[in-house]
């Protein structure tokens, strides 16, 4: 399977290489064509085609995300902005309800790791758990999401995205609307004619109501080999670590989804760290001043 960003290229030098097409046993001559552009980041449409119906003589925007069909993801980035527009008002009850579907998972897991532990580096601390929407289940610290069928539209078109994202550029010009996707296409490989793909082609009111979506908590880690943690996302879970009396308290906080990142807390263990003169390269030392609650793998 090739990459995403080559996957959407073939696809749109299909439809740019053919100039016409014909869906639903109806003509459409290519107005336009593009790859929408938000400011910052990728917005839900990933082929944008302004058609004229060479029949009605009426304009259709073709709006498609394109899928892989090893794609899991759905939203790997999750803010709790995004997640209001996907979730609606009540998106802190939501997540909170998924996280502790799953608590078991997050009370038994290690927060500190002295030696290489399944996929985590060895000498890492926990700094706590991302958000993210998958199209299955994604490990033990996942599950179904219980979505009404508007709010799993919107994952998969992204209707309720901030205006930059939804007004995205189509070759130098903004587009009203132009990012929130109307046709979903999943892909296999590239190696089809146009023809094969647009049969595929399915309204994403129509594909997303029958599909199941799950969350999953990713972890992300202060790795002190090398003094750093991967980005400041938003986190569904964190662990509020302390010092007191030259002791390090770590405590599971679920009640304050996406509402604290990454780097607040990774910040606040490289200080803790630098307090208690502890690196890379006498990291086992840290275990003579862990408070006996802390998990931990040797």
């Amino acid at each position: 399977m090739s990459s995403h960003g080559d996957t959407e290229r073939s696809i749109l030098k299909l439809f740019k290489d053919a100039k016409e097409f014909v869906f639903e046993e109806e003509k459409y001559e290519i107005i336009n064509i593009g790859k929408p552009s938000p400011s910052i980041g990728e917005c839900k449409t990933d082929i944008y085609i302004l058609t004229k119906n060479l029949i009605t003589t009426l304009n259709r925007e073709f709006k498609i995300s394109i899928k892989q069909n090893d794609a899991d993801f759905l939203e790997n980035k999750m803010s709790f902005e995004r997640a209001t527009s996907v979730f609606g008002y009540n998106a802190r009850d939501i997540i909170i309800k998924s996280i502790k579907s799953v608590e078991d998972s997050f009370l038994n897991d290690p927060l500190v790791y002295f030696n290489k532990h399944k996929r985590t580096e060895d000498k890492c601390l926990k700094i706590g758990w991302k958000f993210e929407l998958l199209n299955k289940n994604g490990g033990e610290k996942s599950g179904l999401l219980f979505l009404t069928d508007d709010q799993k539209i919107d994952v998969y078109s992204g209707s309720n995205s901030n205006t930059d994202k939804k007004n995205s550029k189509v070759n130098g010009s903004v587009i009203f609307n132009s990012g929130v996707a109307n046709f979903i296409l999943k892909v296999n490989n590239t190696n089809e004619s146009l023809d094969f793909y647009i049969k595929d082609l399915k309204p994403i009111k129509e594909f997303a109501v029958t599909k199941d979506i799950y969350f999953a908590c990713k972890a992300i880690n202060y790795r002190s080999k090398v003094d750093k943690w991967d980005g400041n996302r938003p986190l569904s879970v964190f662990i509020k670590w302390s010092l007191v009396n030259n002791m390090v308290f770590a405590d599971l906080v679920m009640d304050s989804p996406l509402e604290y990142r990454a780097n607040e807390i990774g910040e606040n263990i490289r200080e803790i760290l630098n307090k208690l003169n502890i690196n890379s390269t006498n990291f086992f030392e840290l275990k003579n001043f862990l408070n006996k609650n802390v998990n931990f793998v040797e």
